[in-house]
């Protein structure tokens, strides 16, 4: 493989101090895996020598860990640019000087206006998390706002950008959620509305100059959508994105994670040796071979679709996506549109302003 890693996905922690109703990992206050330090040093060491050149450090909740500046200050020795997600419930004032030493980027959630936002995590939650945006933009940080779009809180979106937008955020990410961890199929908002979230928010704020970036995540395209791609290889092929969970378990790709298709495990085997020789990678190596698309007219563009979605919901990755409709084709969720230059590109931080 002589593919180089650009980013890694450190989940150092399955504990959370909220456990929020949609969690892909279905994190919370009763779990008890944390990665050892010694493990994690060994990670981004070894994750330095394979190319990777951003961390991303998550959970879980990451502060949680009473060891967590000295990883954000490994992570940084290293030469990394550090981006730590936190829903910043336990945030404290003694603390900002070593963040803001070690670490280039917070990422933390908002989903929804309070109501909504406070149903889906915590009560409280939303007064707490936005008290402390207002904190950190002051303190000069770089902060990202991700909302995961789901019924409860669906028609707040729209708002809640602009209550974004004026508070100044760097940045606002939205996703639709997964039916995956514990999110349920019932969670999850219709492709048509999605699509018309997308379009109404591109309609809004394409080209505008506030300083806030607004990124999607893409479910679907059309086939004569006029978009900028400046990246779209999937992960399974690029090779460039690496996720460790808190048990040690390495995987190329997020809808993998509650599989038994673990590349290895960095507390029996190095990184560098998973991640360059498992033999697991003949499974992610598997194309999507169905006699269905064969005439389909938009092949040429989705090549069947995503491998996850096809696997974790056909249970088989050969199948085409199930997304599929024949009117537009599922894209990978990897897959982020930049709203105001419609710019995609396979990582939220490769279509944002830095």
């Amino acid at each position: 493989m002589n593919k180089k890693v650009e980013e890694i996905d450190l989940n150092i922690t399955n504990r959370c101090n909220i456990g929020c109703s949609h969690c892909l990992f279905s994190a919370g206050p009763n779990r008890s895996n944390d990665l050892p330090l010694s493990v994690i040093r060994n990670i981004l060491v070894e994750g330095r020598s394979l190319g990777a050149r951003e961390v991303h450090v998550t959970g879980g909740e990451p502060l949680v860990r009473k060891d967590l500046i000295q990883i954000l200050k490994t992570a940084y020795d290293l030469g990394y640019f550090v981006r730590l997600q936190t829903n910043l419930w336990a945030f404290q004032h003694k603390i900002i000087p070593a963040v803001k030493k070690y670490c280039r980027e917070i990422l933390t959630s908002v989903d929804g206006l309070e109501e909504s936002h406070d149903s889906i995590r915590r009560k409280g939650s939303f007064r707490r998390v936005t008290m402390w945006i207002k904190e950190l933009l002051k303190e000069g940080f770089r902060v990202v706002v991700i909302t995961a779009v789901q019924k409860r809180n669906y028609r707040d979106v729209k708002k809640l950008v602009d209550f974004l937008i004026n508070m100044g955020v760097n940045a606002h990410f939205l996703f639709s959620v997964t039916p995956l961890g514990r999110a349920k199929e019932d969670d999850v908002i219709s492709s048509e509305k999605w699509e018309n979230l997308i379009f109404d928010l591109q309609e809004k704020y394409k080209y505008s100059k506030f300083k806030t970036d607004i990124i999607c995540e893409l479910r679907h395209l059309r086939a004569d959508l006029k978009i900028n791609v400046l990246e779209s290889e999937c992960r399974l092929d690029s090779k460039n994105h690496i996720i460790v969970m808190p048990s040690g378990e390495v995987f190329p790709c997020s809808l993998f994670c509650g599989t038994d298709k673990s590349l290895g495990n960095v507390k029996e085997k190095s990184l560098e040796e998973i991640w360059l020789y498992s033999s697991v990678w003949k499974f992610y190596n598997t194309k999507i071979r169905d006699p269905e698309c064969e005439e389909c007219k938009l092949w040429r563009l989705c090549k069947g679709g995503c491998r996850g979605y096809s696997y974790l919901f056909s249970k088989d990755i050969r199948k085409k996506d199930p997304r599929c409709d024949g009117i537009r084709y599922p894209v990978c969720p990897s897959w982020k549109l930049n709203i105001k230059n419609l710019n995609i590109a396979c990582a939220t931080w490769k279509v944002m302003q830095r």
